[in-house]
């Protein structure tokens, strides 16, 4: 797990076709990636010297790419995991989280016409850390329901992954005033969606239900769907209510940063026994020794 002082400088990137350290990370203020979050970006997991499902999550940065219409990248899948892979090789890192990252680029002019961009790529690795604490994934966090109310995915298409994330930032102010770290958000309708960095699942009733609708296809909640069908379990992608959540049997949250996270509270109140239940622990269990399975992971190649 990376310490607070590493954050941010341990660990190796790639910007403007070249491969440097972290500390040497640049990007222009006029880039409209962050003058206007104008950008997509893909999160994936090293673990023991392996990435996990990398084929899937380039599917997910390929697809964004193309909807956010980033055609002067110069390189397209094949290019982006060469990048993936040099950066984790030069970094070093047995266990690291990877970004890639597509901007708009820099106008070339001050009327800011989105045609006139070249796109930029971005990528870096850096050495593993998790949403949540060491503890919190031992035993469980604290969540709200937030007030804020998620950004439609009529406006924002939650599906291509993005920083552009003020309604999440104004949701954890919210937790952090009611002596919680994490927040879920409510759609429009008052169903359940998703939290900064991760989607949730509940139990009730034996079975598993995640929201359907205005989250990001998460790649860990794929696999935790496909793990719960392997145990007999059936997880069901639809609509979950806030009432639903709070009498919930079991909550989790899946992100690559981080796995599956035991949720152990709900707006105060205690789920289940107050810790990770059964159902939780199992899946955890075989989403880690997953991690190891070469149908679903790619190994970096390190100097020696």
């Amino acid at each position: 797990m990376t310490s607070q002082s590493e954050y941010g400088n341990a660990g190796y990137g790639y910007i403007d076709g070249e491969f440097v350290p972290m500390s040497e990370m640049r990007l222009p203020v006029t880039d409209l990636g962050f003058q206007l979050g104008d950008m997509c970006y893909d999160a994936l997991h090293i673990h023991k010297g392996r990435y996990f499902r990398m084929d899937d999550h380039l599917d997910r940065f390929e697809h964004s790419v193309g909807e956010r219409r980033y055609n002067t990248l110069g390189m397209g899948r094949e290019g982006f995991a060469e990048v993936l892979m040099e950066c984790a090789s030069l970094s070093g890192l047995r266990d690291s989280m990877v970004n890639i990252v597509a901007t708009r680029g820099v106008p070339t002019s001050g009327h800011k016409d989105l045609r006139t961009c070249q796109n930029r790529l971005m990528a870096w690795a850096v050495p593993y850390y998790s949403v949540v604490s060491e503890e919190e994934n031992r035993e469980g966090c604290d969540i709200v329901v937030a007030n804020t109310v998620r950004i439609p995915p009529e406006a924002v298409d939650p599906r291509i992954k993005n920083y552009g994330r003020l309604d999440f930032v104004s949701a954890m102010f919210e937790a952090y005033d009611r002596e919680a770290r994490y927040a879920v958000l409510l759609d429009g309708d008052g169903n359940v969606t998703e939290g900064r960095g991760w989607n949730i699942f509940a139990l009730e009733g034996g079975q598993l239900v995640s929201p359907d609708e205005g989250v990001l296809e998460g790649i860990t909640r794929r696999t935790v769907v496909e793990l719960a069908e392997s145990l007999n379990i059936e997880a069901r992608l639809e609509k979950l209510s806030a009432d639903q959540l709070r009498g919930a049997e079991e909550i989790f949250l899946t992100s690559t940063a981080g796995g599956i996270v035991p949720v152990k509270s709900v707006d105060g109140a205690e789920i289940g026994e107050g810790g990770p239940g059964p159902v939780t622990q199992r899946l955890t269990e075989m989403y880690w020794t997953l991690h190891e399975d070469e149908a679903y992971s790619t190994a970096v190649i390190y100097p020696d």
